[in-house]
């Protein structure tokens, strides 16, 4: 049942760049084969940017005992990696790590669900290992792509395999500064967002693609989904619509028409913004309900999203609003 899928010759050889003059002398042909012969058992688990010791055991509680340790020595398995390369990859464990979501990648990459379904892959994350994340899908909410390019001095550290990704990255550094901006996306179904981070977040519930410039472009527009967009420390801007540009101006994406809308929480007036397809003025009215919410509708009356606790908020447009977009607050 041994499976290697996961081993990435790269990362292992940065993690452990003591194993390249035993390569260089020619003691042994690579990194995967001193991992097989001596990492392995001698408890390394760096191996993949995708899988991570600490959170496999923690999702995994039930592995825990049986990983050797100096009170438990005659324990079956060298680490929690042991044990998955192993058993646990062909048992279809998938909670490996930070950096992946079995049922985020599922719902974004819906064509793979018959292929799990008929078993030609076990899980969605076999999948992203073998091919995935060569392909350039993402894993996670969190968008990689847009905060790579936005912060040319972490690719470097990526690429090197000082860090396995910009999210974490973000999530051990970049949430606590300022000038460091992020997004998170949703999928085509119900998702639930919350904004991390002390300066710019944005959070888009619909599924999204990458645009050349590594901005996410929506692939799905919200109809049939109930999202929850939920307002961190940070400034956030609440996406419920975007103008689509190619070379040329494509047109405006309104999210949420028909059945279907987004709860916005943790609201802040004069610190949060709302981002809204087209003009403001001539598409959208705001109606308090209860003395409580403040819905945003169209003005044929069809509700797009929810202010909860905004019945008493007074949002005007702006400044930063243009032709294409407009955004309250």
């Amino acid at each position: 049942m041994t499976n290697y899928d996961i081993f990435d010759e790269q990362y292992y050889r940065a993690q452990y760049p003591w194993v390249k003059p035993a390569i260089d002398a020619g003691i042994i042909k690579s990194g995967r084969e001193h991992f097989e012969k001596f990492g392995q058992a001698g408890g390394l688990t760096k191996v993949s940017r995708y899988f991570d010791e600490e959170a496999y055991l923690a999702q995994n509680p039930e592995i825990a005992p049986l990983v050797r340790t100096p009170n438990n020595p005659n324990a079956p398995f060298a680490s929690g990696l042991d044990q998955f390369i192993q058993f646990g990859y062909e048992e279809g464990r998938t909670r490996v790590s930070p950096e992946y979501n079995e049922e985020f990648y599922l719902a974004n990459n819906r064509e793979l669900l018959p292929l799990v379904q008929n078993g030609t892959f076990k899980n969605g994350y076999q999948h992203f290992i073998k091919f995935g994340n060569k392909e350039g899908r993402f894993a996670t909410s969190f968008w990689e792509p847009e905060y790579l390019i936005d912060n040319p001095d972490i690719a470097p550290l990526v690429n090197s395999g000082a860090l396995k990704t910009g999210r974490e990255h973000y999530f051990k550094f970049g949430q606590f500064e300022q000038r460091r901006s992020a997004t998170f996306v949703g999928s085509p179904g119900n998702d639930i967002l919350t904004g991390v981070g002390v300066g710019n977040v944005t959070l888009i519930g619909v599924e999204v693609g990458e645009n050349l410039n590594g901005t996410p472009l929506p692939e799905s527009d919200g109809s049939n989904e109930f999202d929850t967009l939920i307002g961190g420390t940070g400034r956030d801007t609440f996406v419920l619509g975007e103008a689509l540009f190619g070379k040329l101006f494509l047109g405006v994406e309104e999210f949420y028409h028909g059945p279907g809308f987004a709860t916005i929480q943790n609201f802040t007036k004069g610190q949060d913004r709302i981002q809204l397809g087209g003009s403001f003025l001539d598409r959208y009215i705001l109606v308090p309900t209860n003395n409580r919410n403040l819905e945003i509708q169209t003005n044929g009356g069809d509700t797009i999203a929810v202010i909860e606790g905004g019945g008493n908020l007074s949002l005007n447009l702006l400044p930063e609003s243009g032709t294409f977009t407009s955004f309250i607050g």
